[in-house]
Protein backbone atom coordinates (compact mmCIF):
# COMPACT_ATOMS: atom_id res chain seq x y z
CA UNK A 1 0.00 0.00 0.00
CA UNK A 2 1.52 3.39 -1.02
CA UNK A 3 2.73 5.28 2.23
CA UNK A 4 0.18 8.35 2.04
CA UNK A 5 -2.69 5.83 1.41
CA UNK A 6 -1.67 4.09 4.25
CA UNK A 7 -1.31 6.73 6.73
CA UNK A 8 -5.10 7.69 5.59
CA UNK A 9 -6.11 4.34 6.09
CA UNK A 10 -4.81 4.45 9.74
CA UNK A 11 -6.26 7.57 10.82
CA UNK A 12 -9.52 6.76 9.27
CA UNK A 13 -9.24 3.67 11.68
CA UNK A 14 -7.88 5.12 14.82
CA UNK A 15 -9.69 8.43 14.85
CA UNK A 16 -12.78 9.98 12.63
CA UNK A 17 -10.19 10.82 9.62
CA UNK A 18 -6.95 12.16 9.14
CA UNK A 19 -6.45 15.81 9.46
CA UNK A 20 -4.55 18.19 6.83
CA UNK A 21 -1.59 17.70 9.91
CA UNK A 22 -2.01 14.39 10.71
CA UNK A 23 -1.79 13.06 7.18
CA UNK A 24 1.55 14.79 6.26
CA UNK A 25 3.35 14.16 9.69
CA UNK A 26 6.49 12.33 9.02
CA UNK A 27 5.61 10.11 12.51
CA UNK A 28 5.10 6.38 11.54
CA UNK A 29 1.86 4.74 11.93
CA UNK A 30 3.47 2.46 14.70
CA UNK A 31 5.30 5.21 16.34
CA UNK A 32 1.59 6.84 16.52
CA UNK A 33 0.04 4.04 17.78
CA UNK A 34 2.67 3.29 20.81
CA UNK A 35 2.28 7.29 21.35
CA UNK A 36 -0.98 7.16 21.85
CA UNK A 37 -1.41 4.21 23.84
CA UNK A 38 1.36 5.42 26.21
CA UNK A 39 -0.49 8.86 26.37
CA UNK A 40 -3.92 8.44 27.40
CA UNK A 41 -5.47 11.95 28.76
CA UNK A 42 -8.02 12.74 31.14
CA UNK A 43 -11.25 14.17 30.16
CA UNK A 44 -13.19 17.18 31.79
CA UNK A 45 -17.23 15.81 31.32
CA UNK A 46 -19.58 19.13 31.54
CA UNK A 47 -21.38 19.78 34.73
CA UNK A 48 -24.97 20.11 33.42
CA UNK A 49 -26.38 21.03 36.35
CA UNK A 50 -29.77 21.10 38.02
CA UNK A 51 -32.03 18.05 37.41
CA UNK A 52 -34.56 19.46 34.50
CA UNK A 53 -37.75 18.21 32.68
CA UNK A 54 -39.29 18.62 29.37
CA UNK A 55 -37.35 21.51 27.75
CA UNK A 56 -34.63 22.17 30.09
CA UNK A 57 -33.47 18.65 29.95
CA UNK A 58 -33.66 19.17 25.97
CA UNK A 59 -31.28 21.82 26.45
CA UNK A 60 -29.39 19.62 28.88
CA UNK A 61 -28.82 17.14 26.55
CA UNK A 62 -27.75 19.56 23.79
CA UNK A 63 -25.20 20.97 26.03
CA UNK A 64 -23.70 17.18 26.87
CA UNK A 65 -24.27 16.64 22.33
CA UNK A 66 -22.09 20.12 21.77
CA UNK A 67 -19.56 18.73 24.33
CA UNK A 68 -19.35 15.07 22.72
CA UNK A 69 -19.28 16.35 19.07
CA UNK A 70 -16.11 19.03 20.18
CA UNK A 71 -14.63 15.40 21.95
CA UNK A 72 -14.75 13.34 19.04
CA UNK A 73 -13.85 15.69 16.51
CA UNK A 74 -10.82 17.65 18.22
CA UNK A 75 -9.62 14.85 20.61
CA UNK A 76 -6.61 15.09 22.78
CA UNK A 77 -5.84 11.53 21.96
CA UNK A 78 -7.80 10.41 18.64
CA UNK A 79 -6.56 6.56 19.47
CA UNK A 80 -8.11 6.70 22.73
CA UNK A 81 -11.37 8.27 21.82
CA UNK A 82 -11.90 6.43 18.57
CA UNK A 83 -11.50 3.10 21.58
CA UNK A 84 -14.15 4.89 23.67
CA UNK A 85 -16.23 5.69 20.62
CA UNK A 86 -16.00 1.38 20.45
CA UNK A 87 -17.04 0.97 24.18
CA UNK A 88 -20.13 3.68 23.64
CA UNK A 89 -21.34 1.58 20.83
CA UNK A 90 -20.84 -2.30 22.86
CA UNK A 91 -22.22 -1.22 26.31
CA UNK A 92 -25.25 0.68 24.50
CA UNK A 93 -27.80 3.15 27.02
CA UNK A 94 -30.17 5.16 25.37
CA UNK A 95 -31.12 8.61 26.91
CA UNK A 96 -34.86 7.30 26.11
CA UNK A 97 -34.53 4.88 29.28
CA UNK A 98 -32.62 7.29 31.25
CA UNK A 99 -33.87 10.13 33.48
CA UNK A 100 -31.38 13.02 33.10
CA UNK A 101 -28.54 13.15 30.99
CA UNK A 102 -26.09 14.15 33.72
CA UNK A 103 -26.18 9.85 33.86
CA UNK A 104 -24.27 10.14 30.72
CA UNK A 105 -21.72 12.61 32.26
CA UNK A 106 -20.82 9.84 34.19
CA UNK A 107 -21.18 7.48 32.00
CA UNK A 108 -18.27 9.09 29.27
CA UNK A 109 -16.09 9.26 32.57
CA UNK A 110 -16.16 5.96 33.28
CA UNK A 111 -15.81 4.78 29.50
CA UNK A 112 -12.97 7.29 28.98
CA UNK A 113 -11.12 5.95 31.79
CA UNK A 114 -11.10 2.70 31.38
CA UNK A 115 -11.07 2.78 27.52
CA UNK A 116 -7.35 1.22 27.26
CA UNK A 117 -7.37 -0.66 30.60
CA UNK A 118 -8.30 -4.00 32.06
CA UNK A 119 -11.38 -5.02 30.48
CA UNK A 120 -12.60 -6.17 34.01
CA UNK A 121 -12.32 -2.85 35.73
CA UNK A 122 -14.35 -1.53 32.34
CA UNK A 123 -16.97 -4.28 33.04
CA UNK A 124 -17.27 -3.54 36.69
CA UNK A 125 -17.48 -0.12 36.12
CA UNK A 126 -20.22 0.22 33.67
CA UNK A 127 -22.01 -2.36 35.36
CA UNK A 128 -22.50 -0.50 38.56
CA UNK A 129 -22.89 3.00 36.66
CA UNK A 130 -26.39 4.63 37.04
CA UNK A 131 -26.79 5.07 33.04
CA UNK A 132 -26.55 1.06 32.98
CA UNK A 133 -28.13 0.56 36.37
CA UNK A 134 -31.21 2.26 34.58
CA UNK A 135 -30.87 1.50 31.13
CA UNK A 136 -30.97 -2.11 31.89
CA UNK A 137 -32.89 -2.33 34.63
CA UNK A 138 -30.61 -3.84 36.99
CA UNK A 139 -31.37 -0.75 39.62
CA UNK A 140 -35.09 -2.95 40.65
CA UNK A 141 -33.27 -5.75 40.55
CA UNK A 142 -33.30 -6.90 44.42
CA UNK A 143 -33.85 -10.23 46.49
CA UNK A 144 -37.22 -11.57 46.21
CA UNK A 145 -37.95 -9.41 43.07
CA UNK A 146 -35.51 -10.51 40.70
CA UNK A 147 -35.29 -8.39 37.23
CA UNK A 148 -32.95 -10.64 34.39
CA UNK A 149 -32.46 -7.94 31.89
CA UNK A 150 -29.13 -6.86 32.75
CA UNK A 151 -28.08 -10.33 33.61
CA UNK A 152 -28.80 -11.38 30.32
CA UNK A 153 -27.77 -8.73 28.26
CA UNK A 154 -24.06 -8.84 29.78
CA UNK A 155 -23.35 -12.64 28.91
CA UNK A 156 -25.48 -12.54 25.17
CA UNK A 157 -23.86 -9.18 23.94
CA UNK A 158 -21.43 -7.79 26.32
CA UNK A 159 -18.69 -10.64 27.28
CA UNK A 160 -19.20 -14.48 26.62
CA UNK A 161 -22.10 -14.67 23.76
CA UNK A 162 -24.93 -16.96 22.92
CA UNK A 163 -24.72 -20.27 23.12
CA UNK A 164 -21.99 -20.06 26.33
CA UNK A 165 -24.23 -20.06 29.15
CA UNK A 166 -28.25 -21.93 30.15
CA UNK A 167 -31.25 -20.28 31.47
CA UNK A 168 -30.53 -20.97 34.99
CA UNK A 169 -26.85 -18.81 34.66
CA UNK A 170 -29.60 -15.81 33.49
CA UNK A 171 -31.65 -16.35 36.52
CA UNK A 172 -28.36 -17.04 39.07
CA UNK A 173 -26.28 -14.12 37.41
CA UNK A 174 -29.70 -12.27 38.54
CA UNK A 175 -29.49 -13.29 42.33
CA UNK A 176 -25.65 -12.20 41.95
CA UNK A 177 -26.31 -8.36 40.93
CA UNK A 178 -28.68 -7.77 43.35
CA UNK A 179 -28.56 -4.88 45.88
CA UNK A 180 -27.81 -2.12 43.75
CA UNK A 181 -29.89 1.76 43.89
CA UNK A 182 -29.24 4.66 42.34
CA UNK A 183 -30.07 8.28 44.08
CA UNK A 184 -30.43 11.56 42.22
CA UNK A 185 -30.21 15.00 43.73
CA UNK A 186 -32.47 16.76 41.62
CA UNK A 187 -30.59 20.37 42.75
CA UNK A 188 -27.24 19.68 42.04
CA UNK A 189 -27.93 17.03 39.82
CA UNK A 190 -25.19 14.70 40.95
CA UNK A 191 -26.42 10.93 40.73
CA UNK A 192 -24.82 8.32 43.40
CA UNK A 193 -24.54 4.94 42.94
CA UNK A 194 -25.33 3.01 46.46
CA UNK A 195 -25.09 -0.73 47.32
CA UNK A 196 -27.59 -1.55 50.03
CA UNK A 197 -26.98 -5.11 51.79
CA UNK A 198 -30.90 -5.49 52.24
CA UNK A 199 -31.47 -5.65 48.95
CA UNK A 200 -28.74 -8.41 47.63
CA UNK A 201 -29.73 -12.06 47.89
CA UNK A 202 -27.15 -13.92 49.93
CA UNK A 203 -28.00 -17.16 49.33
CA UNK A 204 -25.74 -19.55 47.68
CA UNK A 205 -25.70 -19.24 43.98
CA UNK A 206 -24.38 -21.47 41.01
CA UNK A 207 -23.43 -19.12 37.95
CA UNK A 208 -21.30 -20.89 34.93
CA UNK A 209 -20.01 -23.66 37.27
CA UNK A 210 -18.87 -21.27 40.11
CA UNK A 211 -20.97 -21.74 43.43
CA UNK A 212 -20.92 -19.33 46.72
CA UNK A 213 -22.69 -16.60 48.04
CA UNK A 214 -21.77 -14.76 44.55
CA UNK A 215 -22.22 -10.79 43.98
CA UNK A 216 -21.71 -8.19 41.51
CA UNK A 217 -17.72 -8.35 41.53
CA UNK A 218 -17.60 -12.15 41.27
CA UNK A 219 -19.62 -12.31 38.12
CA UNK A 220 -17.70 -9.46 36.18
CA UNK A 221 -14.39 -11.58 37.28
CA UNK A 222 -16.01 -14.57 35.77
CA UNK A 223 -16.91 -13.18 32.52
CA UNK A 224 -13.98 -10.83 32.25
CA UNK A 225 -11.97 -13.72 32.70
CA UNK A 226 -14.03 -16.33 30.54
CA UNK A 227 -12.67 -17.65 27.48
CA UNK A 228 -15.38 -16.71 25.10
CA UNK A 229 -15.44 -13.34 25.94
CA UNK A 230 -11.41 -12.96 25.49
CA UNK A 231 -12.76 -14.44 21.59
CA UNK A 232 -15.92 -11.86 21.41
CA UNK A 233 -14.07 -8.90 22.20
CA UNK A 234 -10.90 -9.59 19.96
CA UNK A 235 -13.34 -10.77 17.28
CA UNK A 236 -15.74 -7.21 17.73
CA UNK A 237 -12.44 -4.88 18.37
CA UNK A 238 -10.62 -6.80 14.64
CA UNK A 239 -13.96 -6.01 13.21
CA UNK A 240 -14.48 -2.62 13.59
CA UNK A 241 -10.87 -1.49 13.30
CA UNK A 242 -9.58 -3.49 10.63
CA UNK A 243 -12.48 -5.95 8.38
CA UNK A 244 -15.78 -7.71 9.49
CA UNK A 245 -16.02 -12.30 10.00
CA UNK A 246 -11.79 -12.19 11.13
CA UNK A 247 -10.29 -15.44 10.06
CA UNK A 248 -10.56 -17.47 13.50
CA UNK A 249 -6.74 -17.92 13.66
CA UNK A 250 -6.58 -13.71 13.86
CA UNK A 251 -9.48 -14.42 16.52
CA UNK A 252 -7.21 -16.93 18.24
CA UNK A 253 -4.18 -14.23 18.51
CA UNK A 254 -5.68 -11.95 19.54
CA UNK A 255 -7.70 -14.09 22.39
CA UNK A 256 -4.23 -15.06 24.08
CA UNK A 257 -3.23 -12.10 23.90
CA UNK A 258 -5.98 -10.60 26.14
CA UNK A 259 -5.60 -13.92 28.55
CA UNK A 260 -1.99 -13.19 28.50
CA UNK A 261 -1.78 -9.75 29.26
CA UNK A 262 -4.41 -9.96 32.27
CA UNK A 263 -7.34 -8.59 30.32
CA UNK A 264 -5.67 -5.22 28.62
CA UNK A 265 -7.31 -3.65 26.35
CA UNK A 266 -4.59 -1.46 25.27
CA UNK A 267 -2.74 -4.88 24.24
CA UNK A 268 -5.11 -5.78 22.15
CA UNK A 269 -5.57 -2.50 20.58
CA UNK A 270 -2.09 -2.30 19.77
CA UNK A 271 -2.23 -5.90 18.18
CA UNK A 272 -4.69 -4.84 16.25
CA UNK A 273 -3.36 -1.85 14.79
CA UNK A 274 0.66 -3.28 14.10
CA UNK A 275 -0.58 -6.73 12.29
CA UNK A 276 0.13 -6.76 8.67
CA UNK A 277 -3.44 -8.06 8.08
CA UNK A 278 -4.86 -4.85 9.31
CA UNK A 279 -3.22 -2.85 5.91
CA UNK A 280 -4.79 -5.82 3.60
CA UNK A 281 -6.48 -5.23 0.90
CA UNK A 282 -9.21 -7.10 2.83
CA UNK A 283 -9.33 -4.00 5.21
CA UNK A 284 -8.71 -1.41 3.20
CA UNK A 285 -12.05 0.66 2.52
CA UNK A 286 -13.62 -2.07 3.98
CA UNK A 287 -16.11 -0.35 6.16
CA UNK A 288 -18.87 1.85 5.07
CA UNK A 289 -19.30 5.08 6.93
CA UNK A 290 -22.13 5.26 9.97
CA UNK A 291 -23.93 8.70 10.19
CA UNK A 292 -21.87 9.87 13.04
CA UNK A 293 -18.50 8.56 11.84
CA UNK A 294 -19.47 10.04 8.35
CA UNK A 295 -20.40 13.53 9.93
CA UNK A 296 -17.84 13.90 12.44
CA UNK A 297 -15.19 12.89 9.96
CA UNK A 298 -15.89 15.34 7.60
CA UNK A 299 -16.22 17.68 9.83
CA UNK A 300 -12.38 17.03 11.57
CA UNK A 301 -11.08 16.37 7.97
CA UNK A 302 -12.11 19.61 6.86
CA UNK A 303 -11.48 21.68 10.24
CA UNK A 304 -15.10 22.98 9.85
CA UNK A 305 -17.11 24.41 13.46
CA UNK A 306 -19.87 22.54 14.22
CA UNK A 307 -23.22 24.01 15.15
CA UNK A 308 -24.64 21.08 17.30
CA UNK A 309 -28.15 21.60 16.58
CA UNK A 310 -27.84 21.36 12.75
CA UNK A 311 -25.40 18.63 12.93
CA UNK A 312 -27.79 16.59 15.67
CA UNK A 313 -30.31 17.42 13.01
CA UNK A 314 -28.68 15.83 10.29
CA UNK A 315 -27.78 12.81 12.34
CA UNK A 316 -31.30 12.34 13.40
CA UNK A 317 -32.36 12.43 9.60
CA UNK A 318 -29.91 9.94 8.45
CA UNK A 319 -31.22 7.56 12.12
CA UNK A 320 -27.51 7.46 14.28
CA UNK A 321 -27.71 10.32 17.20
CA UNK A 322 -25.40 9.81 20.29
CA UNK A 323 -26.86 7.87 22.60
CA UNK A 324 -30.08 7.31 21.30
CA UNK A 325 -29.51 3.05 20.15
CA UNK A 326 -32.75 1.82 18.93
CA UNK A 327 -31.97 -1.50 20.82
CA UNK A 328 -29.67 -3.09 23.26
CA UNK A 329 -28.02 -4.46 20.34
CA UNK A 330 -27.05 -0.88 18.94
CA UNK A 331 -26.67 0.09 14.99
CA UNK A 332 -26.72 -1.36 12.33
CA UNK A 333 -23.63 -1.80 10.29
CA UNK A 334 -22.19 -1.34 7.20
CA UNK A 335 -24.99 -1.62 4.39
CA UNK A 336 -27.78 -1.37 7.13
CA UNK A 337 -27.38 2.21 6.47
CA UNK A 338 -27.56 2.03 2.92
CA UNK A 339 -31.16 3.37 2.53
CA UNK A 340 -32.15 6.31 0.88
CA UNK A 341 -33.19 8.93 3.56
CA UNK A 342 -30.13 8.43 5.12
CA UNK A 343 -27.93 8.40 1.56
CA UNK A 344 -29.78 11.77 0.62
CA UNK A 345 -29.36 13.55 3.98
CA UNK A 346 -25.53 12.46 3.55
CA UNK A 347 -25.09 13.90 0.21
CA UNK A 348 -27.14 17.03 1.39
CA UNK A 349 -24.75 17.75 4.37
CA UNK A 350 -21.95 16.94 2.11
CA UNK A 351 -23.52 20.00 0.14
CA UNK A 352 -23.97 22.20 2.86
CA UNK A 353 -20.59 21.93 4.33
Amino acid sequence: MEKKKKKAHFWRRASFGATLEELNSLDSNTDLVQRSLQSPVAIAVPNLGAAMKGKGRRNQFLAFSDWLLKQMITPANPLQERVTNFWRDHFIVALKKISFPQLLTDYEQRLHTHALGDFRELLLSVTTSPAMLSYLDNARNRAGNLNENYSREVMELFTIGRGNYIEKDVQEGARALTGWLIKTDRDSGVTAVNFLPRRHDRGNKTFLGHSGNLKTEDVVDILANHSSTAKLIAAKLWSTFAYANPEPEIVQRLAQIYKKSDRSIKAVVEAVFTAPEFYSAKAYRSHLKTPIYFAIGTLRQLQVKADTVRAIAALRSMGQVPYNAPTVKGWPQDAGWLTAPSLLTRLNLAQQI
